[in-house]
């Protein structure tokens, strides 16, 4: 089941809301899954129960893509933004160090 959570980002306006939706399955370590661009996370559906078996699995819609609406306006959507959308991602969600893939 799609999940969603709310957290804020730095940018130089100050800090700025964002939402993104999420699932997360499985137990043991961690693993983030990321989609690449023009994607959503429905493209980890064919292997999220396999990798689940052994691990937690958290795949994400990134801003904008899936079911997450996109960066609020003026917040480029830049590998900067980004980085600080997936640090404070992991932070709400208590993930220290995930695997990413």
């Amino acid at each position: 089941m799609t999940t969603t959570v709310s957290f804020t980002v730095a940018t130089a306006d100050g800090p700025r809301p964002v939402r993104v939706a999420y699932e997360r399955t499985g137990s043991g370590e961690p693993l983030l899954l990321l989609h690449g661009i023009g994607h959503h996370l429905r493209a980890w559906d064919p292997v999220t129960r396999i990798l689940a078996a052994e691990r937690e699995v958290i795949a994400i819609d990134l801003p904008g893509f899936g079911t997450s609406p996109a960066l609020p306006d003026g917040v480029p959507y830049d590998l900067a933004t980004v980085g600080r959308v997936l640090g404070a991602f992991c932070a709400e969600l208590g993930l220290d160090r995930p695997h990413v893939a």
